[in-house]
């Protein structure tokens, strides 16, 4: 590998004076800094971080796989995990996996070739599902990190909110209110671990109030987005299942239930609540403010970030997932039961 002693040698100047104009530092004047970079330039000298990482088998470059950037919440998790990564002076390289999983065993295998030093996940699907591609990321050394999920029953090593706790939170309070027939909405493409946790929180709920849990109407969705949401509230009730109260995966399909309802008529919440999961901002600025869930994305982003540190520094190497308490914020769109 050229060194910059190298470039130095050959541009006829010190190893300082070659820094210095590497650097563009004033104190070199033009004509010897021109000189060192073309002389650089020709030897193939990278003065940047990924060759120095190179030398080191470090190049401060983390890798960062998210299924879907158009969602508002994983946007939000770019954002703190750009900011708090650049603080700890690492870069990371973003792909979008697009819940395909074929293509996050593309972009890993990606990763690997780059030698990013780290990699954060948030996977297309179960964890368990893509064993394979994350076995690659182990028997190549490099950390990774799951953030927003993990799966039960597989080790490894997480951060996400207790969607358990959340919603179990929210089916009480919804139970609280004399909601009985409750519609939930999940999607069907997303992890089985998530869709689990959640029910098992809607069933505590249930239990703790000694009621039957075969008034739940579960309703498998084929993505967690607007349309879905709306198109689902649309085929329930048009065939009769109206509930008492909606539940949805995220804020984003509450939003497409809650515009099925207005053009069915249906007043919100006197007719029937609904509630969604994930506080994002436009949550409460809607013509009807949105009872949800809040998770908090900084403290998860932070948490991932620095987990993923340690597991780099060669701490923290027992696998573990670190949970982010939820926040049930009561807003207009759910109310007391009134029939």
């Amino acid at each position: 590998m050229i060194t910059l002693k190298d470039v130095a040698i050959k541009a006829g100047v010190s190893e300082a004076t070659a820094s210095l104009a590497m650097n563009n530092k004033k104190t070199v004047n033009a004509e010897t800094r021109k000189k060192v970079l073309e002389v650089a330039a020709a030897m193939g000298y990278i003065p940047n971080s990924i060759a120095r990482g190179l030398a080191r088998s470090k190049t401060n470059t983390i890798g960062l796989i998210v299924t879907d950037v158009q969602n508002p919440y994983f946007g939000g998790i770019i954002g703190y995990i750009d900011e708090y990564l650049r603080l700890e002076q690492y870069n990371f390289i973003l792909s979008v996996s697009n819940d395909d999983l074929l293509k996050e065993s593309q972009i890993i295998e990606s990763f690997i070739r780059q030698r990013v030093d780290g990699v954060i996940i948030i996977p297309a699907q179960s964890p368990r599902a893509d064993f394979l591609s994350f076995n690659q990321l182990d028997l190549n050394k490099i950390p990774y990190v799951f953030s927003t999920t993990y799966d039960e029953g597989w080790e490894s090593h997480a951060v996400m909110t207790d969607l358990t706790k959340g919603s179990y939170l929210l089916t009480k309070y919804l139970l609280g209110l004399g909601h009985r027939s409750i519609m939930v909405l999940v999607s069907s493409n997303r992890t089985v671990s998530i869709s689990k946790l959640r029910l098992d929180g809607c069933m505590r709920a249930y239990d703790e109030a000694g009621l039957a849990w075969d008034t739940v109407n579960i309703v498998e969705c084929r993505k967690n987005d607007f349309n879905s949401g709306y198109k689902a509230v649309m085929n329930e009730l048009s065939n009769g299942n109206k509930p008492d109260a909606i539940m949805a995966i995220n804020d984003i399909m509450a939003l497409g239930a809650m515009k099925a309802l207005k053009e069915l008529n249906l007043k919100i919440p006197e007719d029937i609540s609904v509630a969604g999961y994930d506080d994002l901002i436009f949550s409460s600025i809607s013509d009807i403010s949105l009872t949800t869930v809040r998770q908090d994305i900084a403290e998860i982003s932070h948490e991932t970030v620095q987990l993923l540190l340690d597991r780099i520094k060669g701490k923290d190497l027992i696998p573990r997932t670190r949970f982010v308490q939820p926040e049930l914020i009561i807003r207009h769109s759910t109310g007391v039961r009134t029939e």
